[in-house]
């Protein structure tokens, strides 16, 4: 077995005897497939939340990367989750986890509270 998968069942194993849970499945064969996970998907926890405002007659688009792709878009007054981000985006964008994923315009987002 790789060094990672044992590291891997190490970890989850203590993590649930440290949880004291009185079941636990875990199943590794040499047939298992681990799938890298894309990066905008890791680390879901809300790190603040944000309302968009200052939109005049439009809505706020969010894109699959800054200057990327339109995924979506927001209304005035929508509460968006921040997301963690490493940066590379620029202080002109800004990662949202919900109500969709994505990047905005940081121009847009006010009454910004941040859970740190």
């Amino acid at each position: 077995m790789n060094n990672w998968k044992k590291c891997l069942m190490n970890v989850a194993c203590t993590s649930v005897c440290l949880l004291d849970f009185n079941t636990v499945v875990l199943a590794v064969t040499p047939k298992t497939k681990i799938v890298p996970t894309p990066k905008y998907q890791l680390a879901q926890t809300p790190i603040g939340y944000c309302t968009v405002s200052g939109l005049t007659d439009s809505s706020l688009n969010v894109r699959d990367r800054p200057n990327g792709e339109v995924i979506g878009s927001l209304e005035n007054g929508r509460v968006v989750a921040l997301g963690v981000t490493d940066g590379s985006e620029g202080e002109n964008w800004t990662r949202i986890i919900s109500p969709i994923e994505g990047y905005v315009s940081a121009k847009y987002l006010t009454d910004c509270k941040y859970k740190y």
